[in-house]
């Protein structure tokens, strides 16, 4: 999985970058005179400096103002944060460090949600002390959580550290350069090159000031889409750590027509009742492995969750 989010971040990264250019480059000679009028240059301008400007601020944000938030909610979880004492069901190891006697561990952990729920959540860290062996199947851990579901993360382990990865700041820091550089270089070069003194009037929709731009918000859009796919959505994590749980009939079961690596989503047509006895109709969408399609309830009842200021909003946290 890992390996395909690198190769579509890089394959699609080619089309922000260089192919514009280059398109642009060898799509004819280089025009001497203007190719709008002034307002409409302006207008073009205006418009790309509002598109560079929107995926600085998107990738700065992402990047470290996140982060910084993220590491301020850690801290408050564990000012905070509400006990709980998980049992480790799953245990895999992912990779062990010799240099650092450290295990990249992945385990799954039963523990109450904020209403006193039952869930089961699966988590990815670093076991700093893997001779301990604390986290064997069948242990109990501390978990911390977070009690505003509106911030993530939504738990943390008691004895969590909090801190940054030096290495990976740094590389994060030399993007926001490298992109800076590369968005001033763009602006520079081909107004040097293009301008003859008609100031920016050699602007159109397809020049790579403007399309390398647009191109990169698609990227954008569209490396979000393929990573969402792999992970739980926001919603979802939010009902499982907050949400309620109901015994659902399922009305019918049926395939959407989209598929994610060939695995197929289904949707779930639900009706139950919540906590105060009122009922409702609710669904949901889900993508399911075809090694497990033929194990999915098509009737009968279900285990569901839902928000109780929005019971529309469900997940099922067991579909086989």
């Amino acid at each position: 999985m890992k390996f395909m989010i690198i190769f579509w971040g890089a394959f699609l990264l080619f089309f922000c970058v260089p192919f514009p250019i280059f398109i642009y480059m060898m799509g004819g000679e280089l025009a001497t005179e203007p190719r709008n009028s002034l307002a409409v240059s302006y207008g073009y301008l205006g418009f790309s400096l509002l598109i560079w400007g929107y995926i600085l601020v998107f990738f700065i944000n992402n990047l470290f103002i996140k982060t910084f938030k993220q590491k301020n909610t850690i801290h408050s979880i564990l000012r905070n944060g509400i006990p709980r004492e998980a049992k480790v069901i799953r245990y895999q190891l992912i990779k062990y460090f010799p240099k650092t006697n450290m295990n990249a561990i992945q385990i799954v952990l039963s523990f109450p949600n904020l209403r006193n729920t039952m869930i089961e959540h699966e988590v990815m860290f670093h076991d700093s002390k893997p001779q301990e062996k604390r986290f064997d199947v069948g242990k109990e851990v501390k978990v911390l959580l977070n009690p505003t579901v509106s911030q993530e993360p939504y738990f943390i382990l008691s004895d969590q550290k909090v801190g940054f990865n030096a290495s990976g700041m740094m590389l994060r820091i030399v993007f926001i350069i490298l992109l800076i550089a590369y968005i001033t270089g763009l602006y520079s070069y081909f107004y040097l090159k293009e301008s003859f003194d008609y100031g920016w009037r050699f602007l159109t929709f397809m020049h790579p000031i403007i399309f390398s731009g647009v191109m990169t918000i698609i990227y954008v859009l569209v490396f979000q889409l393929i990573v969402g796919k792999f992970f739980k959505s926001k919603k979802e994590e939010r009902i499982l750590f907050a949400g309620r749980n109901a015994e659902a009939n399922i009305i019918s079961v049926s395939q959407t027509g989209l598929t994610v690596n060939d695995q197929p989503e289904l949707m779930f047509q639900v009706s139950f009742k919540d906590y105060k006895g009122t009922e409702h109709i609710a669904v949901y969408k889900k993508i399911v492995s075809l090694l497990n399609l033929s194990s999915v309830p098509k009737a009968g009842n279900i285990e569901i969750m839902y928000d109780e200021n929005d019971p529309k909003k469900i997940m099922i946290p067991k579909i086989f």
